[in-house]
């Protein structure tokens, strides 16, 4: 027989997860800001110009609504262009960027959606997945094996992959607690695995969002964008400045 106080912690535990189906479900019902009407493909052009270098370099980025353009009014506002005018003043040269980036979109949707389309002609890609993993409480096991093979694919198109780590959600304005903590923290534990995938392919390169971008919007109310979920551009600036130094050293190294 069960003792009383197990028995009531078990009440208590169901009653947390309960709420927290609960509270994801509302989650995926709300209305967030709409997909933009833009497709992200154009150049960016480097503030100093390196005279010996002129033919642009090539960028794709891959992802779900932050790489869509969500929370960028602009196209040169979203996160794919403001990496790759971030990487083009690095390297004094051109950068052609393609955003394939789909609102929604989990790692294994990238693996089946996105990487099919990209082909071989880009010199890097970027991906920035795993935000809709961990609110939908996609199992950890599935994140590491579609990392995995997502990461293997792009290799085996000759560019060079870098990963966007998932971010903190612990500060966003709009998800309630529990929720938000428990969010937070699986988004950590998906994100370890992310990481440990990225080890396991030789290449590859990881970027940590959560501990070089995250922190950067306390205090910060411009970096959200007016749905309380996306980065507005402020906020996905903080995401590039991470992001580019990654991709600048895996377009020299070797």
């Amino acid at each position: 027989m069960i003792s009383r106080p197990l028995g009531l912690l078990a009440v208590a535990v169901g009653g947390l997860a309960a709420l927290v189906a609960v509270e994801l479900n509302m989650l995926s019902r709300r209305e967030y800001l709409p997909s933009p009407e833009y497709r992200v493909d154009l150049r960016l052009e480097p503030n100093e110009p390196r005279p010996d270098v002129q033919n642009p370099l090539r960028l794709a980025v891959l992802g779900d609504s932050t790489v869509a353009g969500i929370g960028s009014p602009t196209e040169r506002e979203s996160l794919p262009a403001l990496i790759a005018a971030r990487v083009a003043d690095r390297l004094g040269r051109p950068v052609d960027v393609v955003g394939f980036g789909v609102s929604g979109a989990r790692t294994a949707d990238v693996v089946a959606s996105q990487v099919p389309r990209i082909g071989d002609d880009f010199d890097a890609v970027v991906v920035v997945v795993g935000s809709n993993d961990a609110t939908h409480a996609t199992p950890w096991w599935d994140v590491r094996r579609d990392t995995e093979r997502l990461l293997r694919e792009l290799r085996s198109t000759g560019g060079r992959a870098v990963l966007a780590g998932t971010p903190r959600f612990i500060g966003n304005q709009i998800i309630p607690e529990p929720l938000k903590t428990a969010v937070d923290r699986y988004s950590g534990l998906l994100r370890g695995e992310q990481r440990a995938a990225v080890e396991a392919v030789d290449g590859a390169r990881f970027v940590d969002i959560a501990a070089h971008a995250s922190p950067r919007f306390e205090g910060r109310p411009d970096a959200t964008s007016s749905d309380g979920f996306h980065p507005s551009p402020v906020g996905y600036g903080f995401w590039a400045d991470a992001i580019a130094p990654v991709v600048e050293d895996a377009l020299t190294d070797g």
